[in-house]
């Protein structure tokens, strides 16, 4: 057994050798050096792991389809013991394109709250995730909402929702039998590059960041969304990144989490 601050050398001792390049053959693809991939070895049996890590832009196609694989696999183990699932749309007014900042999405998610708190108990907890697009007419501006509890009318709805918002009413509630189909409609931004102009990338990035792609709510509220890969020799859960072994400070996104997306 290898425990984690053990010496490089048993690690790489006791790990299979990685696959080598053949020497013949058609030339390799040029590596990508927006996702860098780094080698993982578990610290139990030393097994190595080849990862590509995330470049962290929020538009980014690669990394959007990896957010939804493993952003699916996490959320499935809630809600897919949820006895009703509901879900839940809210807008807001279109934004035109000089007015759309940060605090816009503040506002949307301080509504959120207020509307859960109006309708709570029925409301009880869940997911969200805000979605921003914008083909040239302004800013729509909505969240995506899965939530655990009763069925609310979607008159009963819309008439909080524009009392709290000071005029956006548009909303959509129904039932969701299977959680598959839940969890692809709260995940369905991720499935692609975002509905905006390329123009708008760069405030799409400033919009979002620090920003949870997806937030958990009431007994949700502060979960952590991982499903961490077991290593197929072992079973074992624990990572360690060569560079740390060596000693090195390293900061990168480990997102080799959650399963491939349905």
């Amino acid at each position: 057994m290898i425990e984690r601050t053990g010496n490089i050398e048993a690690i790489l001792s006791q790990s299979p050798p990685l696959p080598e390049s053949p020497s013949l053959g058609p030339s390799l693809p040029p590596p990508d050096l927006d996702h860098p991939i780094k080698t993982f070895y578990c610290s139990h049996c030393g097994y190595p792991l080849r990862v590509k890590l995330s470049c962290g832009d929020r538009t980014c196609y690669v990394c959007r389809r990896k957010w939804y694989g493993y952003h699916f696999g996490a959320i499935k183990r809630y809600v897919s013991t949820w006895p009703k699932t509901y879900c839940l749309t809210l807008t807001l007014i279109n934004i035109p394109d000089e007015q759309m900042t940060g605090w816009r999405i503040k506002r949307l998610r301080q509504a959120f709250s207020k509307l859960r708190y109006r309708f709570k108990p029925v409301i009880q907890d869940g997911f969200y995730i805000i979605q921003a697009t914008n083909s040239g007419a302004g800013w729509h501006l909505h969240a995506h909402v899965l939530y655990r509890g009763g069925y609310l009318s979607k008159a009963a709805v819309s008439k909080a929702w524009c009392e709290i918002t000071k005029g956006s009413y548009i909303v959509d509630i129904k039932l969701v039998e299977r959680y598959q189909k839940a969890l692809q409609y709260l995940l369905s931004d991720f499935r692609g590059k975002p509905r905006i102009r390329e123009q708008d990338f760069d405030l799409y990035n400033r919009l979002f960041h620090g920003c949870r792609l997806v937030q958990g709510f009431g007994e949700y509220a502060k979960i952590k969304l991982r499903v961490p890969f077991r290593c197929p020799v072992c079973g074992d859960c624990s990572w360690t990144l060569l560079e740390v072994l060596l000693g090195e400070k390293v900061r990168f996104r480990s997102e080799f989490y959650g399963e491939p997306p349905p």
